[in-house]
């Protein structure tokens, strides 16, 4: 009971209306790439990829978000496909590099994020970061 409790305020937290029959399955569905958790979900994953990329100085931000998808399991999973392109602020003096303009020479990669989201425990994370270079 105290689980169905959590996942109808996760659920409502959010802002999904699924029916029952798609929320039983655990099949990602898609969802719109403009809808403000999916943006929300989409910063975060840049910022953490701004972190783990060390090699680069420079901050990247959101292009376009192509694919978004929810998935409902131990959390909500949100697979995201991003394009994103490197700014001219540097990682350094930038937490969100979203107000950055883009750099001169122009460097883009396309990347594949699964951000978990466990509202009812005030967790998210990175759990899948792949990037290719345009």
């Amino acid at each position: 009971m105290c689980v169905w409790v959590c996942f109808l305020v996760c659920v409502s937290v959010t802002g999904w209306f699924l029916t029952a029959e798609q929320i039983m399955t655990g099949e990602p569905h898609t969802v719109p790439v403009n809808n403000c958790q999916v943006l929300k979900e989409a910063r975060f994953a840049v910022a953490e990829f701004n972190k783990a990329n060390v090699q680069e100085q420079f901050a990247y931000k959101v292009l376009n978000i192509t694919s978004a998808k929810m998935q409902i399991v131990a959390g909500i999973n949100y697979i995201l496909e991003v394009w994103l392109g490197r700014t001219v602020c540097k990682k350094s003096h930038t937490a969100d590099s979203e107000p950055c303009a883009l750099h001169p020479e122009p460097k883009e990669c396309q990347c594949h994020f699964i951000v978990t989201d466990v509202p009812w425990e005030n967790s998210r994370a990175l759990t899948l970061n792949k990037c290719h270079p345009n």
